[in-house]
């Protein structure tokens, strides 16, 4: 796929040597970049705090709104306990780094994302997400008296399927579990409102862990832990979290004060889905989560003609670089009427 380097924010249309493409890509899925309301709550707290908080969060000067946001985001998920940090990535990477300490075992989801894997874990990405749970509770039962750490997505965004973790209460009970999932592509999306799947999951028969970026479809650069106290306080007793930037917090601030516009901006997504999905529902060919905005192909090669025609999706190889290109359509609150039917028109005209 062609690369298309641009110089301005992206919304809903890219304007690109010369035309406009409508933009079915990236990961803004409620495209809080196009609400004004939203930039200038930004800007004010750009204004109030300044463009970054360099020191660290353990200073003797101290930011208020990092502990407000951890407060509220953790109240609102039904977590006990939340640790912000600056990157979605972080935070995966000091879930794994402290897991691999306490635990005697990591078993990763052949979907799991790099942010929380350490680099010496074999993973199988070809094994289905169900053949691995199965594989799991085989191996629960073949030892005991362990602590074992399982790391999954809460969504794989490839295929794209919503993963069901009810299978872990089948674990067997001689064994301490923690499961550790990543909720970057849920926040916004599925789950309680748009904080995710802790309150999902949080009553299964292990020490649960939620991670993840709240920069895809909150629009916030930076990073969540939602968790039990002892976990949260060797988070943020670790060298890492003492040790690093904080969040930009003129954009916490921002968070705090948006959630009537997160919130429509759900609403207009989950509009926006049904009505895609409804007209492709009998479309061969594609593949999709009703709860999910990512529209797969089984085959690949429709990303050329859909640029043609006008569409830009997203398409890049994944995981691995000598993979095929992926190409997936991404839903966003800022697509209007006219854009999803011009979607749906080329697609029919592709498929049928």
């Amino acid at each position: 796929m062609q690369h298309h380097s641009i110089s301005h924010k992206i919304g809903r249309t890219i304007p690109w040597q010369g035309k406009d493409y409508l933009y079915f890509s990236g990961t803004a899925y409620l495209g809080m970049g196009s609400v004004p309301e939203f930039e200038e709550m930004i800007m004010a707290g750009l204004v109030q705090y300044g463009p970054n908080h360099g020191a660290s969060r353990f200073s003797n000067v101290q930011l208020q709104v990092y502990e407000e946001l951890e407060e509220y985001f953790a109240a609102e998920s039904g977590a006990p306990y939340a640790a912000l940090l600056s990157s979605g990535f972080m935070a995966g990477y000091i879930c794994h780094s402290i897991l691999g300490e306490i635990c005697d075992e990591l078993w990763p989801a052949p979907d799991a994302h790099p942010a929380i894997l350490p680099n010496n874990l074999d993973v199988d990405i070809n094994c289905a997400f169900g053949d691995f749970a199965q594989n799991c509770i085989k191996k629960s039962h073949t030892c005991e008296g362990k602590t074992i750490g399982i790391l999954c997505n809460a969504v794989d965004t490839i295929k794209p399927a919503i993963h069901d973790f009810q299978w872990v209460e089948r674990l067997s009970s001689a064994n301490d579990y923690y499961l550790l999932i990543d909720d970057s592509h849920a926040f916004g999306i599925f789950g309680k409102g748009i904080f995710g799947t802790y309150a999902v999951w949080k009553e299964l028969p292990v020490k649960l862990i939620v991670t993840g970026s709240l920069g895809k479809a909150l629009a916030t650069p930076a990073g969540v832990i939602l968790g039990e106290a002892a976990f949260v306080a060797k988070v943020k007793n670790s060298t890492i979290f003492r040790g690093a930037s904080p969040a930009a917090p003129g954009n916490c601030q921002a968070f705090l004060r948006a959630d009537r516009l997160f919130f429509r901006q759900q609403q207009s997504l989950r509009e926006n889905m049904s009505y895609v999905f409804d007209k492709i529902k009998d479309l061969q060919g594609l593949r999709f989560e009703q709860d999910f905005p990512v529209i797969t192909f089984e085959n690949t090669g429709f990303a050329g003609p859909l640029l043609e025609a006008g569409v830009l999706i997203s398409s890049f190889s994944y995981p691995r670089p000598e993979d095929p290109p992926v190409d997936r359509i991404i839903l966003s609150a800022y697509h209007r009427r006219e854009d999803l039917d011009f979607l749906v028109d080329q697609l029919c005209q592709l498929l049928r």
